[in-house]
This record gives structure tokens, sequence and C-alpha cells, in this order.
């Protein structure tokens, strides 16, 4: 069976031949180069029989796009930049933040071409997930990049700045979507980095994350077939409400390194919360380290765990986030061995 053909069996839960696998990654030294970028991206893939490509876009293009100011790195151990100056410093940036035309933006038209390079070579039969941040994620990546206290200070204090802002971010991104559904994304990797109790109350959650993140939901299920959501973060998550969003796929920390494990949002409390498929099993940040056969059965085992957990097949193999860059890249290919030699729960 082709990717393609397993995931949308997966989906209308039909019978298909194994389990799922697939691996995403930072490309930071090609990333901002068109061509290289594609091609790298489809040795990647072939080499570890991925079931579906989640593009990795520079992890700063949408800062970049709304005019940051960045010094752009060539280490291949480093994913992200300098930015010097961000999009958003005050609350008056929020304010008059403006609405995109991807159509229209040098960065936005890089993404969108990428995508279309790589479906012209796959030919769908690789389904494509380009990576979107939701509303709020992208006002922290515009305003401190991963580091959350500056939009927080915005959630408790310029209320009515930071829902302007959220309304031009969101109808941007659905602008991108359709522009990437037309280049041939079949779905999208879509995040959230306040997916924590730690970050947000309920009520917070409930004004500034929910509202936004169906608006976009809703919008991408009518030209989408296969949606991932990425719930950012190792412990405390609010995984009921991101149960109830309306994707075919789920994917979190569920092995986090050093949380208490009462802190820890398990495959086993997923699955009796939803049908939808799930997608981790994997420690990035610590499995691929060692000899090779060492790493295989550290994964054999990782793979045996999270089916004891689901109770059913309807899952695939992959990191809670990005695949380690420090890592000699041959050694991800362990993952689909593994899951070739596993075949099915009988």
């Amino acid at each position: 069976m082709t990717g393609r053909e397993r995931i949308r069996a997966m989906i209308e839960e039909k019978p298909f031949d194994k389990i799922g696998v697939t691996g995403w990654l930072h490309m930071p030294v090609v990333d901002r180069y068109l061509d290289k970028f594609i091609d790298e991206t489809i040795e990647f893939t072939n080499e570890n029989h991925w079931d579906f490509i989640k593009v990795m876009p520079n992890g700063h293009y949408f800062p970049e796009a709304y005019g940051a100011d960045i010094e752009f790195l060539e280490n291949p151990l480093r994913w992200s930049g300098n930015i010097r100056k961000y999009p958003i410093v005050t609350a008056k940036d929020l304010a008059k933040l403006p609405v995109i035309n991807p159509q229209e933006n040098p960065v936005f038209l890089r993404e969108v071409a990428v995508v279309k390079g790589l479906y012209d070579y796959y030919k769908g039969n690789t389904p494509l997930l380009p990576t979107l941040f939701t509303p709020l994620t992208w006002v922290q990546e515009m305003t401190q990049s991963t580091v959350a206290g500056p939009t927080l200070e915005f959630v408790h204090n310029h209320k009515e700045e930071l829902h302007k802002a959220l309304k031009a971010l969101l109808e941007t991104s659905i602008q991108l979507v359709d522009a990437y559904v037309n280049a041939g994304a079949d779905g999208f990797f879509i995040a959230s980095q306040f997916a924590s109790k730690d970050l947000l109350t309920e009520e917070e959650f409930d004004e500034f994350c929910r509202p936004y993140d169906e608006a976009l939901l809703e919008h991408i299920n009518q030209k989408t077939w296969f949606n991932m959501f990425h719930v950012h973060g190792d412990k405390n998550l609010y995984i009921e409400k991101f149960a109830k969003y309306k994707v075919q796929a789920l994917n979190w920390e569920n092995v986090p390194h050093g949380v208490k494990e009462d802190e820890i949002t398990s495959i086993e409390k997923v699955r009796s919360l939803t049908d939808k498929i799930i997608i981790g099993g994997i420690d990035q940040h610590h499995d691929f380290y060692g000899a090779r056969e060492e790493v295989k059965d550290r994964l054999r085992k990782r793979l045996e765990s999270a089916l004891r957990e689901t109770k059913d097949n309807r899952f695939i193999l992959a990191p809670g986030c990005a695949l380690p860059l420090d890592a000699n890249r041959e050694i991800f290919t362990v993952m689909h061995e593994v899951v070739d030699e596993f075949g099915l729960i009988q």
C-alpha cells in the first residue's frame, strides 16, 4: 500500500497492511533555498519510507513574512536564526497587525512552491501536510519565538489588541491554507504551543485559543482529508479539549523524559477520549543515541508499549516533536524497519 492508501484506510477504519511511520526534522542549511529544500525533503522521505510528509519549513517563516529582521545561520545543528527585531514588540503592534495576502508575499510564495514541488514528485501517493501554527502561537513566534512570556503579558493585560491580532493572523492563515491546498497539500500539521495548563487558565484557553483554532480547522476541513494536531508540551496538557478538535490525528509528547508520571499524557488516556489516529510513541531527545541495534531494540519496545495502550492498529510511529539534528540521519531508518517487522496487532 502507498502511504496515502494506508492512511485513508486508517481514517475509514478499513483493512490495511501495517502500522504507519513518519518523522520530520528541521533542515536549517537548505530550508530557505527552494530546489535544495525540495530535493533534501524527497531524499529524507524516501530513505525512511515515511507514510506522509510533514513539510518542515524554516522555523521563522511567519515572522519572516511579517518583516522580522532575522540573521539566518548556516549551522546544520541549529534550526533557529537570530531575530534582531520582531514584528510584534508592543500592544500597538498587535492592534495594527495586517492581514497578508500569500499570493503577494515572497516568503509565503516560497513555502507554497515547496509544496508544489513535492506534489509534482509524489503525485499524491505520499500525503503532504504543510506546517501551520495556531493564531496565538503565531503571536508568540512573532514576539519572542519560543518564549511564552511576552504573549502571556498580552493575554493578561492587552486583551482587545490581542484579539485584533488573532483575527488578522487567522485570516492570513486561512488564505495561506487555500494557497497550500491549490499547490497540492492533502492536509495540515497544526501546532499549538499554548497547550499546557501551566501556561493558560481554562478561561484564557477558551478565549484566546479554542475559537481561533476551531475557526481555522473549520476552514481546513472543507478542503482537506488528513489533518493532524500537534499538542506541544510535555506535561499537564489540555488533552481533553484537543481530543474534541476536528482533525483525523493527534500528536504529542507521550514519553517525555524526566516528567512525573501523573503529569504525562499517556496514549491510553488519549485513546479513552477519542478514536482519532494516534501519532507518536518516541522520545526524540533520547531514543536515537547508541549502537544501531540498541536504538532498534529501544524503538521496538516503544512501539510495543504504544500498541498495548492503543489496543488497535490505528497508530503511526513518530516523534512527539522534531527529530534531533545531532543524530546521524542513517539511524532514522530503524523506524521503518521496526514497523515492517512488527506488522499488525492480531
